[in-house]
């Protein structure tokens, strides 16, 4: 109940003229993400730097590890969109067939949580995870998508963003930048 009721309280006090904007940062989710993993690989040629050229790889990793993911579990559980079982959410962007979890929310929090795990310092961590939560509150005001998908997609994202790198620190292959001194 408490999923339907704020639900309906985001997509009917959207900010006028903000669907346009929405759209935009829930459409382009995959590419921001394709984009921030691209700038550290093309950094790395640049530099000639084999700590990016590794970091590069890790955030490939999280990126197929989330495809696989979320099309598994949207697979195992096939929850129907808001827009379709409530006839008061009016679909304002695209979703595929299954809900849960938040497929778009699930990748910009693994990409968040990886980036700012491996490049350390608040000068990425804020607008890493500004973009991250805009991308969640843009799939719930747009209605393809109920809290609870948005919250899955937050703690699966996170974890696969954490464990990811953590995995590949632990066997030695990669080091992970320590926070710079401010």
């Amino acid at each position: 109940m408490f999923d339907i009721t704020l639900l309906t309280w985001l997509h009917n006090h959207l900010i006028p003229r903000s669907v346009p904007v929405l759209q935009f940062i829930s459409d382009t989710t995959t590419y921001v993400s394709l984009a921030m993993a691209l700038m550290v690989g093309i950094s790395s040629l640049l530099k000639k730097s084999r700590v990016l050229l590794m970091q590069f790889f890790i955030l490939v990793a999280v990126l197929l590890i989330v495809l696989v993911v979320t099309q598994g579990l949207k697979g195992l559980i096939d929850r129907d969109r808001p827009f379709t079982t409530y006839p008061d959410i009016e679909k304002l962007s695209s979703g595929g067939d299954s809900s849960f979890p938040s497929g778009h929310t699930l990748e910009a929090f693994a990409m968040a949580a990886a980036i700012s795990l491996l490049f350390a310092g608040k000068k990425i961590f804020i607008p890493v995870y500004l973009w991250a939560i805009l991308v969640a509150y843009s799939r719930m005001a747009l209605g393809v998508h109920y809290p609870s998908d948005v919250l899955a997609g937050i703690m699966i994202g996170t974890f696969i963003g954490w464990i990811v790198p953590k995995g590949f620190r632990r066997t030695g292959i990669v080091e992970m930048r320590k926070p710079h001194p401010e």
